[in-house]
């Protein structure tokens, strides 16, 4: 669906409804009303910025927009100057790993107001859906999360303590309905599955009407497996870096064999493309964890002197240390292959950009290198690097993760500045669409209608940081 025809663009309008319905992933919230007066908005259901305007937000949603000399701030509404600064919707990481509460703080300094969680229980979060309620609640700051379960790979999965080993396609039908039934909003599946178990997954995801992330199962054999992901009906793709280990495979390992950098062959790239595109498909390029897997590959020291470090729990600074890639037995050979894949999956996402295929913004944090919060800024450098425009970079981690998330889950609008949507919204002091570098000059988020400074949001953290230091 256009979002420009959903939404129109007659913006100063009355909210007519402002009650959410409460489901597993959003419940109402009784945010106070809030007036940000006299903001440059990027709205981002297009590519414009409307001068002089104020926002108003009843409830948690945003029901009035329009020019500042002539909107009327309602009395008792909390009042945000926003003396001509630039107000963009909160960005979405669709593909994250909540390991530790303290990561939740991170993510609202970074502007991250939702975040997709694919991997069930980790670490310091053993009940993810719990921790989704307490957040929608406000007994818990942080971004607003939708998560899935444990994924559901092969026997034996690669990754025992957060998957499920699915060995039959029944297998499959039974863990997807129980995990729904529990209460997830999307299906995570994984390297392993066969394809009559993916397909079973998906089949049974669908008709409960949840979508499904994944890699791209290979258990079968490589070269044929995005088509059939594709086929099963697969809805995100979770990594670009999946085109890479299946599509365009082939000739990779041989020339490894032989001690070359491997280069992957890019006139296949259109017809990766082509079937991507005609599968309805949407993507998450993920380009930060193949460009942090470099970096660390390059001078392991620089990321851990980072001093997003402090604000890291230290099981998930010790996993960091054990798990990073310069732990690996093969690292000239992995090495080799990281440099041919950071390359080419540069093109492939410029090429799904120009192509149309709905691209999210994800960047798989808190595993080693990505910062939780952090990442998401990294994410967007990446992809404007890879040849998109701040727009179309911006698009991916609101408008486009706004729409994919309401169109599959039964939460509210969020993603544009527009009437109706959830009031999750970022104040910054220089337009991003001119330079994406200006993501750094944050000043303020409002998340789910609750405004935060980020001196607030800083403090907060350095607390946290403090209290786990003792």
């Amino acid at each position: 669906m256009d979002l420009n025809s959903r939404h129109g663009v007659t913006l100063s309008i009355a909210l007519p409804f402002l009650a959410c319905s409460p489901t597993g992933a959003e419940r109402p919230t009784r945010a106070p009303d809030v007036a940000i007066v006299d903001v440059n908005l990027i709205p981002m259901d297009s590519e414009r910025v409307l001068s002089s305007q104020t926002v108003l937000v009843t409830r948690g949603l945003i029901s009035r927009i329009g020019p500042t000399a002539s909107l009327e701030v309602p009395r008792g509404a909390r009042r945000i100057e926003g003396g001509g600064r630039y107000l963009l919707p909160g960005l979405v990481d669709a593909h994250v790993h909540l390991r530790d509460t303290t990561e939740l703080l991170s993510y609202l300094a970074y502007g991250v107001t939702s975040v997709i969680h694919l991997s069930g229980p980790m670490g310091n979060v053993p009940n993810v859906l719990d921790l989704r309620g307490r957040v929608a609640s406000g007994s818990v700051i942080g971004p607003t999360i939708y998560t899935t379960g444990r994924i559901l790979d092969g026997d034996p999965p690669i990754n025992p303590g957060v998957s499920v080993p699915i060995r039959t396609a029944q297998d499959a039908r039974t863990t997807v309905r129980d995990q729904i039934e529990a209460g997830v909003d999307f299906v995570k599946v994984y390297n392993n599955l066969s394809t009559a178990a993916v397909g079973a997954a998906v089949a049974s995801a669908h008709r409960r009407g949840v979508a499904v992330f994944g890699h791209v199962p290979r258990a079968e054999g490589r070269s044929l497996a995005l088509q059939a992901a594709l086929e099963a009906g697969l809805d995100v793709v979770a990594h670009g870096e999946e085109y890479f280990f299946t599509f365009f495979y082939d000739d990779v390992e041989r020339q490894l064999d032989k001690g070359e950098v491997p280069k992957v062959d890019e006139g296949r790239i259109p017809e990766a493309v082509r079937l991507t595109k005609a599968a309805g498909v949407a993507v998450t390029p993920n380009l930060s964890f193949v460009s942090m897997t470099r970096a660390q590959l390059d001078d392991l020291k620089s990321v851990l002197d980072d001093p997003e470090i402090r604000f890291l729990d230290p099981d998930v600074l010790s996993m960091w240390k054990r798990r990073n890639p310069t732990t690996r037995s093969d690292l000239d050979r992995f090495g080799r292959r990281e440099t041919a894949k950071y390359a080419f999956l540069q093109r492939l996402t410029l090429a799904l950009s120009d192509a149309g295929v709905p691209l999210l913004l994800g960047t798989d944090a808190s595993t080693p290198g990505l910062f939780p919060g952090k990442s998401a800024h990294v994410e967007l450098r990446e992809l404007v690097k890879a040849g998109l425009t701040p727009y179309q970079a911006l698009a991916a981690g609101t408008r486009s993760a706004g729409a994919f998330i309401a169109g599959h889950t039964h939460t509210r609008p969020f993603g544009t500045i527009v009437p109706g949507s959830r009031a999750d919204l970022l104040l910054f002091r220089r337009n991003p669409l001119e330079d994406i570098a200006n993501i750094d000059e944050l000043d303020g988020v409002l998340v789910r209608g609750t405004w935060f400074t980020m001196a607030e949001l800083q403090r907060r953290r350095e607390k946290s940081a403090l209290t786990r230091a003792m």
